[in-house]
């Protein structure tokens, strides 16, 4: 049995819907609502809170909104398979009950809560206790994207729930150019980053996701990281991919591997006092020259 595709008119209908409903995604109060103490909690000149949770402390109403964000983002990107999401009347991104295990970042506007930023640390899909070279374990997406083992990159008895996945990184695509717009990608990589801190302090653990060398991988060497980046070119992209249509850019992507953090902490120290200062300019530029003048 085959599904028929939605109908242009239809697709774009559903597409003009899904963007309508999401326009200003909200999620008041955030703070008040988090239960438990967030992994990382910033507040910005420029009026804009991050925090840093696991899904478990947010109300469910707020995780599904992050994940009807987080289709919305992808569709207005283009990287989105808008047949296949019209065909399922999709409204938010799928997600199942490993979300709540998984740290997101939120950052939202103090003043009207709105969801301006975001980025996912994903816990192992695999049953406890499993090791990353035991058939039990369930590949992370950069594995199943690039035909990847990462047993054979990490050691075959590295336990699956010591490594995470980082992933969707983004800011609302919506954005009116300003200086807060600046900001969000980097308070995004702020309290992500400081996720990766923690995770990274167990023996054994390792960061894994996919970027661009002159995007999220130069990114990632602004804040300090050491990414291991592997030559290894992506699968071709299943067509029944709700998110096939991202791989259709340019510019290749590559998997990358962090297992080391003894660097990041006095560059985020850095980071925390330029975007406390709400000085105007290049946040990226003025990482560089903190990182020259280190070397």
């Amino acid at each position: 049995m085959t599904t028929a595709t939605p109908a242009s008119d239809t697709v774009a209908g559903y597409r003009e819907r899904v963007l309508r409903d999401t326009a200003a995604i909200r999620l008041p109060d955030l703070e008040s609502h988090v239960d438990g103490e967030p992994l990382f909690r910033s507040a910005s000149p420029e009026g804009l809170l991050t925090l840093t949770v696991r899904g478990a402390q947010l109300p469910t109403a707020y995780l599904d909104d992050i994940y009807r964000f987080r289709l919305a983002q992808y569709l207005k990107r283009g990287w989105l398979n808008e047949g296949l999401a019209a065909a399922a009347d999709l409204t938010s991104e799928p997600y199942d009950a490993h979300a709540l295990q998984d740290q997101h970042t939120l950052v939202v506007e103090e003043e009207t809560g709105r969801l301006r930023g975001y980025g996912t640390l994903a816990t192992t899909r695999s049953p406890a206790r499993t090791l990353l070279g035991d058939d039990a374990h369930l590949p992370f997406v950069v594995e199943r994207d690039y035909g990847l083992r990462l047993a054979d990159e990490l050691g075959a008895t590295t336990p699956s729930h010591r490594v995470w996945e980082g992933k969707r990184l983004m800011r609302d695509y919506a954005m009116d150019r300003s200086q807060a717009a600046v900001s969000v990608p980097w308070w995004v990589y702020r309290g992500w980053a400081e996720g990766c801190v923690q995770a990274l302090a167990e023996d054994g653990a390792a960061i894994v996701g996919d970027g661009k060398p002159n995007g999220a991988i130069l990114q990632l060497s602004l804040l300090g990281f050491r990414a291991r980046t592997l030559d290894v070119p992506a699968l071709p992209a299943d067509p029944t991919d709700l998110f096939a249509p991202m791989w259709d850019q340019q510019q290749r992507s590559y998997p990358f591997v962090l297992t080391r953090a003894d660097a990041l902490r006095p560059t985020l120290t850095h980071l925390d006092a330029i975007l406390a200062s709400g000085e105007t300019g290049s946040v990226a530029a003025r990482l560089t020259a903190f990182q020259e003048a280190r070397t």
